[in-house]
């Protein structure tokens, strides 16, 4: 089984966010549900054992640093389901 594309959401600090994968890059894609802007930024290194949160849009940049452990596990878990279901 091939998955080019995968979208998952998730509710974290009150917010509700979308993952959108790029497995090409082992990286998840965040984006807010209903805001303006709705670019979060990116889960990165997600084949590594220290992903890390790439923040793309400076509005975002306090709320994301109050948050990022929560949006970093919630990304670790997404993609582990994804790796699993492409692997099996």
């Amino acid at each position: 089984m091939t998955v080019d594309t995968l979208t998952a959401r998730a509710e974290i600090g009150q917010r509700q966010l979308t993952f959108q994968a790029i497995f090409s890059q082992h990286r998840l894609r965040v984006v807010f549900t209903g805001m303006e802007p709705p670019v979060l930024g990116s889960v990165v290194y997600l084949d590594t054992d220290q992903p890390g949160l790439r923040i793309s849009t400076p509005l975002h940049v306090e709320w994301a640093a109050r948050h990022h452990e929560a949006i970093i596990e919630e990304a670790k878990r997404i993609w582990g389901v994804a790796i699993r279901e492409c692997d099996g």
